[in-house]
């Protein structure tokens, strides 16, 4: 393995967290009432991530000119599951505590009998992004596991 790859990796792990970023940014900018800012943002946001996702050896070579150090004994798919799962917890540790506030939030409001219908919409634009820190922490391998001991729990 080249130590372009881990780079490229880094570089691909990037624009994942960049169309995180960038979906909670253009919804704010959205729930503002200023949706022509949110598509500027939204459509400036696509370009760079395909950029980065579609070529990401290219700028790993940018990068690094010359492969001046030895070649990392760890491969592509290590740097990969690490890459996300940290991705993951950060994205998760910033969730929690809107999706905790916003739950509460509905609730209060839902006492008061106020209206309810943005609030609904920040704890479903959560779970979303908790679902997705989930998914990035587990990965497939993830999945499979917790889907096999759910099927096998009690069995022996």
């Amino acid at each position: 393995m080249s130590p372009h790859q881990p780079i490229a990796v880094g570089v691909r792990l990037f624009a994942v967290w960049l169309v995180v970023y960038t979906a909670r940014a253009a919804m704010s900018f959205y729930a503002e009432g200023n949706w022509q800012f949110a598509l500027a943002i939204a459509i400036l946001a696509a370009i760079l991530v395909g950029v980065l996702w579609y070529f990401p050896k290219t700028i790993a070579h940018k990068i690094l000119s010359s492969p001046t150090s030895k070649a990392p004994t760890a491969s592509s798919d290590t740097y990969l599951s690490v890459g996300s799962a940290l991705i993951g917890l950060w994205l998760l540790s910033e969730t929690l505590p809107y999706l905790v506030r916003n739950v509460y939030m509905l609730f209060v409001a839902g006492k008061m009998h106020d209206d309810t219908e943005s609030i609904t919409t920040f704890v479903i634009y959560d779970l979303a992004r908790s679902a997705i820190a989930v998914w990035l922490i587990l990965g497939a391998r993830g999945f499979k596991r917790i889907y096999w001991w759910a099927q096998n729990a009690g069995r022996k």
